[in-house]
């Protein structure tokens, strides 16, 4: 047996018909994948949808009618990266839960590791909150 992806079958009233079509127009899409790019943003937006998944749908979905299609070992690094990203992501929200019990050579590690990695959500906010830190040792200084 074949195994059978799961659908939804949309009916769009004519402003969402017609904001589809132009995604499509615009980007070059077909007509699934304009739908899927669409979801797939406003998935990522409301929080449903991981950075790292987020990345590799909107690679997947956005390639025109005009390009190539991605090779299955390009597919595959894409995935090992977003799986990558994700857990990546679980470290350094682990890491924000512990800040404040951080001594300052464990935050500076975490700082180093987390400029190198900007993309990530959690590795977004150490630096914001380490750069927060930095700015209350100045001031009470």
């Amino acid at each position: 047996m074949r195994e059978i992806d799961w659908s939804y079958r949309l009916y769009l009233d004519r402003k969402l018909y017609l904001a589809c079509v132009q995604l499509q127009a615009d980007k070059r899409l077909s007509k699934s994948k304009a739908g899927l790019l669409a979801l797939t943003e406003g998935l990522h937006v409301l929080g449903y949808l991981s950075d790292g998944d987020y990345e590799v749908y909107k690679n997947k979905y956005s390639v025109s009618l005009d390009a190539k299609p991605l090779t299955p070992t390009q597919i595959k690094e894409q995935e090992t990266k977003a799986n990558r990203d994700r857990q990546l992501n679980r470290h350094y929200h682990q890491v924000l839960e512990q800040w404040d019990t951080l001594g300052k050579k464990a935050k500076s590690f975490h700082l180093k590791k987390a400029n190198g990695d900007k993309h990530l959500k959690y590795a977004k906010r150490i630096l914001d909150l380490a750069q927060l830190d930095t700015m209350e040792e100045t001031s009470n200084e």
